[in-house]
């Protein structure tokens, strides 16, 4: 008997919403299986007490098997029957309404201790002790049987409703008659925008989906679009180009006739590889119209391959594509019209704001892409560099305003592209400006030689550069920070401002923020005092995590904070226990990250600990020592205790 499409839906709902039931036990324990990469599969299993290691070594290496197959995301339950401690459900794996990749899961469950407990194979009550007990054995098999028949015929079931459903999901994306009279650069755009909303329908539809005879390419096309949305980060080189947030793109030519045509786009993608420049690259989407007049984008080789097949050579690409990416800079300027800032430090503020941002379009409109292509598009390339570097996965150069000059209507800004893993160290570049009737923009060349080179005089601003970097190698900090020569007797801040001032402490790291951070940040006035709050500030940067604050603890001069931070995506490190000091300034209260005291006291961290009891005896008068180690012992306590604490395991 054939089940109507939604019947399935409505069943899904159902079982998921039956709490703790069969269902939900049989999904846990298939998505355990694919997430498992060591230990053991059986732990939570029905298996037999006193089954032989043989035959628990056959059993784990066929659940591996299972497990390599199993795609979490895709598990939906199907149906489930029960009989009284034992139960068979059926769920359906399937990706993004591709009928190749049906598969039916069987599960017996059996309930022991208030708890359904999968039996150790699939479609099997096997090794679950079921055998030796009086009329269990007959159920057992009944249940067998049946997750054997339902499973076959739901597998067919959904091989033929897999197309009937993404059917009914495309024509509620794209109508027959739209695709027969819009313009493939209309269609192409169409296509673009459902690439960027992960809109899989509507890419199918405009990939041909709704042709009464689907187009000979049709399954690989339908592969090659489920693979690029099967993970959250496009990784192939070819579909970032087109689809991935971090990269402008722009359509720069459509050419053909009433039957084929060709939409040319051009992509710049600073995020797909952060060991090379970015650079734009065009990509040509060829359309055809069928013999029922409907228009279709068909992919190129290039996208429908799974591997990601090498990029060309430069020569080879911009030879071949040079009139197109020369139109690149004109389309981006249409679509991002320039913002112009009233100074040249609102510009300088606006142009590093796009430069953290999460994708480069907030960048655009602050570059002057409307002078000759060839050197627009090596201001965008330049820009698009160094976007990559504020954006490095494993060391981020986080821009930072030093100084700033300006001559009639040019400027010039030294920037510090900080480094959480160096950050004493200077790592200067400049970005230059310019003033228009409007207002500030970046100048055409934008950074380095090249806008050096578009100032009206450059000598004096070479000179000013040469003093300014001079100045800035040795301590390039020196004026961004509060710097103290001692601490008062009896002057901490109040524990709800040093709660706000850790607060706001922890959101700038974890946003990137070095000038908040900074802001609300203080060293002793000696060099080591600088040098030990950036080394620790950096290695903040790194991680980027919030924090929770436990607690605060006051006593004399200090005002601490204690925190659990939680480690780095991917890290399998323990939760970290920070006591964060808050002192009063002349410029209000502000964080000492030079003091880091953790807790607990490894070896290697009493070491540390020690040294920052030296570094407070070193600078402070007697009794100041002593303070801190009090609110450190108060900290100990709540970090032990919260440490004991049951949490939820990490998603």
């Amino acid at each position: 008997m054939r089940f109507p499409a939604v019947v399935l839906t409505l069943a899904w709902a159902a079982v998921a919403a039956a709490a703790e039931g069969p269902g939900d036990a049989a999904l846990s324990f298939l998505r355990g299986l694919a997430g498992k990469p060591g230990g053991s599969r059986l732990d939570d299993s029905a298996l037999a007490p006193g089954t032989p290691e043989v035959r628990r070594a056959e059993i784990e290496s066929r659940l591996k098997r299972l497990g390599r197959g199993v795609r979490p995301e895709d598990l939906r339950v199907l149906e489930q029957k029960t009989d009284g401690e034992l139960a068979a459900v059926l769920l359906a794996q399937i990706r993004g309404y591709d009928a190749a990749s049906v598969e039916v899961h069987a599960v017996g469950l059996v309930r022991r201790d208030g708890r359904w407990r999968p039996a150790p194979l699939p479609a099997s009550f096997d090794s679950t002790g079921l055998s030796f007990q009086p009329g269990f054995s007959e159920r057992a098999r009944e249940l067998e049987t049946w997750m054997l028949r339902a499973r076959g015929r739901h597998l067919v079931r959904l091989k033929d409703d897999a197309f009937a459903l993404l059917r009914d999901a495309m024509l509620k994306q794209r109508s027959p008659d739209e695709l027969h009279e819009a313009a493939p650069e209309k269609l192409a755009a169409d296509f673009l925008a459902a690439l960027a909303a992960r809109n899989l329908p509507a890419a199918l539809a405009l990939a041909g989906g709704l042709e009464q005879a689907l187009p000979p390419e049709w399954e690989e096309t339908l592969l090659a679009l489920n693979r690029a949305f099967a993970t959250p980060e496009i990784r192939h080189p070819w579909w970032r180009l087109l689809a991935a947030p971090e990269a402008p793109r722009a359509i720069v030519l459509s050419e053909g006739d009433g039957q084929q045509a060709v939409v040319s786009i051009v992509a710049l993608d600073p995020a797909g590889d952060f060991r090379a420049r970015p650079r734009a690259r065009a990509v040509h989407l060829p359309f055809v119209r069928a013999k029922s007049g409907l228009w279709r984008v068909r992919l190129p080789r290039e996208l429908l391959d799974p591997a990601t097949a090498a990029m060309p050579a430069e020569d080879e690409d911009d030879a071949v594509d040079a009139d197109l990416l020369a139109r690149f800079p004109e389309k981006l300027r249409e679509r991002f019209p320039p913002a112009r800032e009233a100074t040249p430090r609102a510009a300088a503020e606006a142009l590093l704001a796009g430069l953290r941002a999460p994708t480069m379009e907030p960048l655009l409109a602050r570059l002057d892409l409307g002078g000759e292509p060839a050197a627009a598009l090596a201001t965008l390339q330049r820009a698009a560099r160094l976007w990559q570097l504020a954006h490095r996965p494993d060391d981020a150069a986080l821009p930072l305003p030093l100084d700033l000059h300006q001559a009639g209507d040019d400027a010039c800004v030294l920037v510090q592209m900080l480094s959480p893993k160096a950050p004493e160290k200077a790592f200067l570049d400049t970005l230059f400006l310019r003033r228009g009737p409007a207002g500030w923009l970046a100048n055409p060349g934008l950074s380095g030689a090249a806008g050096l080179g578009r100032v009206a005089q450059p000598e004096p601003f070479a000179a000013w550069l040469a003093e300014t970097r001079k100045a800035r190698e040795p301590d390039w900090s020196a004026g961004l920070l509060t710097r103290l020569g001692g601490i008062p007797a009896d002057s901490a801040p109040s524990e709800e401002a040093a709660r706000r001032v850790a607060g706001e402490w922890r959101e700038a790291i974890a946003a990137g923020d070095v000038l908040g951070m900074l802001a609300r940040s203080a060293c002793f006035d000696d060099a080591a005092g600088a040098s030990r709050l950036l080394r620790n500030s950096g290695y903040e940067l790194l991680g980027r995590q919030r924090g929770e604050i436990l607690g605060t603890h006051r006593a004399g001069r200090w005002t601490a904070v204690s925190l659990r931070v939680p480690p780095a995506a991917g890290d399998d490190s323990a939760d970290a226990y920070p006591l964060h000091v808050v002192v009063a300034t002349a410029d209000g209260p502000r964080l000492l990250p030079e003091l880091d005291l953790f807790d607990p006291l490894t070896r290697g961290r009493d070491f540390l600990n020690r040294r920052v009891w030296d570094r407070v005896a070193a600078r402070l008068p007697e009794g100041a020592r002593g303070e801190l180690e009090a609110l450190f012992e108060k900290h100990r306590a709540l970090s032990a205790a919260d440490r004991g604490q049951p949490r939820p395991p990490a998603e």
